[in-house]
């Protein structure tokens, strides 16, 4: 029995190194495929920056990556802790992601970093407005307004607000 057992292990080992060899990706990944996330890579492991890895962040949230996006901006953030155009494109994630209230304290963080960043304090005015805080987005987004009077997606996402629709779905950038 021990016999057996030991061959059925080793013929199971031999088939399972075969299959991992099998399952390796052969062919094009969406790093080799996409010319633009390809190019923001390469400069990444060229020169290792908080703003490099915001840079690939932003393509891999282009292609709907958003995890590894995430993970980008957080590798920026250990980078350089003032980094609030990290914070608020983490914060951005967790509202797209439906986890506004998880958001909040990377939103609060761009603007402490950024205060007058209006894309920081839309940013937070949308998540406040996804967790039902209507009041404070409503301020949130005059604030952005106040500091950038050209800033079409604070407007749209007030205007949204006042006439009861999504407020989320408008992006800061």
């Amino acid at each position: 029995m021990l016999l057996v057992c030991t061959q059925a292990c080793a013929s199971h080992q031999r088939s399972s190194r075969s299959a991992d060899r099998r399952t390796q990706v052969v062919g094009a990944t969406v790093e080799t495929r996409d010319p633009l996330l390809a190019a923001v890579l390469t400069q990444l492991a060229l020169v290792p920056s908080a703003a490099h890895h915001r840079a690939v962040a932003t393509e891999y949230r282009r292609l709907g990556i958003l995890d590894t996006a995430f993970d980008h901006l957080t590798a920026a953030t250990r980078l350089d802790p003032r980094d609030a155009a990290a914070y608020d494109a983490r914060a951005r994630i967790w509202r797209d992601w439906g986890y506004p209230g998880m958001g909040m304290p990377d939103a609060a963080r761009a603007i402490y970093f950024a205060p007058r960043s209006a894309a920081a304090h839309n940013t937070f005015g949308t998540l406040l407005a996804a967790a039902g805080l209507i009041e404070q987005a409503r301020h949130e987004f005059q604030v952005a307004l106040s500091l950038d009077p050209e800033a079409g997606f604070a407007r749209a996402n007030l205007l949204r607000l006042e006439s009861g629709k999504r407020v989320a779905s408008v992006q800061s950038r």
